[in-house]
């Protein structure tokens, strides 16, 4: 059952340099495979930030951001209040003016993941050294994510029961039944026991889990693993 567990190789994704010169991105995952950064579904990428900027815009996607490496990010975070109007008012009568307040929010290797619309006028400020982001886009209304940090030492084993709809009602649907994709980027060196084959997993691989999967990884040492669980 397991023998479609897929393997993405960081050091096999082609990275590229941000227009602003501030950054780079290597994209993990996107679906539809050949969609571009305006049309698709969910989206998985690791960005190396090594100067402070603006976050580019992406109308109509929800965001999750944790950082992986670095000191950390100050972002300012700019929310819209309020809306400006016109017209011939008498003397003495007050036009409601747009206010913008911006608050500050910092993230470190130790935060939880970091949850935005990808609308929200960000900039971000480098705390010290360059940064390495793990980044889970969906479509709003369409995808969300779940992302959370796990930790383990000795044997992770993720096991996913297969799915049957055969006894239930439309009213009693799981989160497991609407869940697309599941997967497992790996934040420190482990082995994966797969086929009766040990197979050595590098810090950021990622493996995609289908349901009906399951999986074993196997460390030495105390381990970080981020899941992200994708649904309809």
């Amino acid at each position: 059952m397991n023998n479609s567990i897929q393997l993405i190789r960081y050091q096999d994704c082609p990275s590229t340099p941000w227009k602003n010169g501030g950054g780079s991105t290597k994209q993990l995952l996107i679906s539809p495979i050949n969609a571009g950064l305006t049309e698709f579904d969910y989206r998985i990428s690791i960005a190396s930030i090594s100067s402070n900027g603006p976050f580019s815009s992406f109308i109509g996607i929800d965001r999750q951001l944790v950082i992986l490496e670095g000191d950390g990010v100050e972002l300012s975070i700019k929310s819209h209040e309020g809306t400006k109007q016109i017209n011939s008012l008498g003397a003495g009568e007050k036009i409601p003016r747009d206010t913008d307040t911006t608050e500050y929010k910092r993230l470190t290797p130790a935060d939880s993941p970091f949850c935005f619309a990808g609308e929200t006028s960000i900039t971000s400020q480098l705390l010290g050294s360059d940064v390495i982001d793990f980044n889970v886009m969906t479509k709003r209304g369409v995808f969300k994510a779940h992302t959370q940090r796990l930790n383990f030492d000795g044997i992770f084993i993720e096991e996913h029961a297969a799915i049957t709809n055969n006894n239930k009602s439309e009213h009693h649907k799981t989160e497991a039944d609407a869940t697309i994709i599941q997967l497992l980027c790996c934040l420190d060196t482990m082995t994966w026991e797969h086929n009766g084959k040990v197979i050595k997993i590098m810090p950021y691989d990622i493996l995609i889990i289908k349901p009906g999967e399951d999986i074993k990884l196997v460390t030495t040492m105390p381990s970080r693993l981020l899941r992200v669980t994708i649904t309809a």
